[in-house]
């Protein structure tokens, strides 16, 4: 059994995103599987086992999206969200990778990124997809890896210590990042810089 709890600020968040008027109420349902919530949930387990203490991006981002699912879905009244297709503007997509790549080293959140951009969560997270074809959770961990990766070339620090700049939770972590990228470890990387 998967239980999920959430805040009632995110409810308040997705619905004001729909533009409901009046109150909305989720009707309850009992034995009615519905596979989306069931893989999310799944996911976040998985996530949270890789990396507990670095997973909160991932964790917003899935809750977002499932408290619009049960809006759309459950509520006893439907909701229907705006569909934005063009994505974030080149000034908003730039202001929130300044801030991404300025704070790697920290636990990034979706309502902090999406302030940045002046949207809701739920909004900021289908916009940035759409502009780069990632989650905010994918581009995150994409520029950790890509950041490590200069410093590994660079030589100067451990892969431990480089793991700790980067935002990653230690040098395993790091590890499984750089080899699903780049096919090799990072201690490879630094070999490799060492033969040159």
């Amino acid at each position: 059994m998967i239980a999920i709890e959430f805040s009632p600020a995110l409810f308040a968040q997705a619905i004001e995103d729909a533009a409901s008027l009046g109150s909305t109420e989720l009707v309850p349902q009992f034995a009615t599987p519905d596979p989306l919530v069931h893989q999310l949930g799944l996911s976040l387990i998985a996530i949270l086992k890789q990396n507990p203490t670095g997973s909160r991006l991932y964790a917003e981002t899935t809750a977002t999206m499932l408290a619009v699912h049960l809006l759309e879905h459950y509520s006893q009244r439907k909701q229907e969200f705006k569909d934005y297709a063009d994505g974030l503007s080149v000034h908003r997509l730039r202001k929130v990778m300044d801030y991404i790549h300025t704070h790697l080293a920290q636990e990034l959140g979706l309502a902090e990124l999406a302030a940045i951009a002046h949207l809701s969560p739920h909004y900021f997270a289908r916009l940035f997809k759409q502009s780069t074809g990632m989650t905010p959770h994918q581009c995150v961990i994409q520029c950790r890896v890509e950041r490590a990766k200069e410093l590994l070339l660079s030589g100067k620090d451990s892969i431990a210590d480089i793991a700790q700049q980067v935002g990653f939770a230690n040098q395993a972590h790091l590890n499984v990042h750089i080899k699903r990228s780049f096919g090799v470890t990072p201690k490879t990387i630094l070999e490799h810089r060492k033969n040159q």
